[in-house]
């Protein structure tokens, strides 16, 4: 007979996969109404309501005892900088501990290590680097792109994590110069036209020179070096950024560029939900990378 979600939520929020015993697992139910969740707002809402409700009824000072077992031999403090991690605080079993979900195949880079306390204790320092070895990468130029109130960062989250089976990868950069630089790399060179490679800039960008046609310098740059994109315009201004894509690129480079207002364009793109549009051309091929600007 099927269990309740009542029940559900339970073995959900009592379940530790640090303590469990060995083959211990989740029943397949879990995981089912889990996937559904996620993938609904409202449900991952009324999720976390449940689990928080759970959590209240649960015996404190036992769960500060364990707490207090499982860590009072450590010795290690990770300094993780990330884009994209997601803060899951509010779920932890450890509320003295700032726990963050990092999406599957996450990379990260070890840069400095701190020694303390005559050698028994250590401060590891690691960043989160983006080489587009997932399957799904998006490279975002923009130079807001690592200011915490970023304004098109809710695009990339949603773009990661509306599917679970899709995890779609941001390679950020804030310069024209850093993007170009990715790209020339052995790691870019691999994307060259790959249909799951898309490349996403902002127009403007204020520490640059010229810094108003930044976005458009990009894709003649990248077009000179071979990457045959199909580049869609996200800007506030329009007739702006018509001129000046036809005042900076070639006939041939504006190929497959197009213009739009329409951020709903902008997520299709990020989001992979559908092929990009596209007109054949002999001289352009088959491959198609998309590519976006944003002003």
């Amino acid at each position: 007979m099927s269990r309740s979600v009542v029940e559900i939520i339970q073995d959900l929020t009592l379940f530790n996969p640090v303590t469990a015993e060995f083959g211990h697992r989740l029943a397949h139910d879990c995981y089912m109404i889990l996937v559904g969740c996620v993938k609904d707002k409202e449900h991952l809402e009324m999720l976390q309501a449940m689990v928080i409700s759970r959590e209240r009824t649960k015996n404190w000072r036992e769960k500060e005892a364990a707490a207090r077992a499982a860590f009072n031999a450590r010795n290690t403090l990770f300094k993780i900088y990330s884009l994209t991690g997601r803060s899951i605080k509010q779920f932890s079993n450890y509320p003295d501990e700032d726990e963050v979900l990092f999406l599957p195949h996450s990379t990260f880079l070890v840069f400095k290590h701190v020694a303390s306390h005559h050698g028994s204790q250590h401060t590891i320092y690691m960043r989160q680097v983006e080489l587009g070895l997932s399957v799904w990468s998006v490279l975002w130029v923009d130079d807001r792109i690592f200011n915490e109130h970023w304004e098109n960062k809710r695009h990339m989250e949603y773009a990661s994590a509306k599917a679970l089976n899709m995890n779609v990868h941001f390679i950020p950069k804030s310069s024209t110069d850093s993007a170009l630089s990715f790209l020339r790399s052995p790691f870019g060179q691999r994307l060259k036209n790959k249909d799951k490679f898309r490349i996403v800039t902002d127009m403007n960008r204020e520490y640059e020179q010229p810094s108003h046609n930044a976005g458009a310098r990009l894709i003649k740059a990248l077009r000179r070096m071979g990457f045959r994109n199909e580049c869609m315009i996200f800007t506030s201004d329009k007739r702006e950024a018509d001129q000046i894509i036809k005042s900076e690129l070639n006939s041939r480079d504006q190929q497959f560029v197009t213009v739009t207002t329409e951020a709903s364009d902008l997520q299709t793109i990020v989001d992979f939900d559908q092929e990009p549009r596209y007109t054949h051309h002999p001289e352009m091929g088959n491959s198609r990378t998309p590519c976006i600007i944003i002003s």
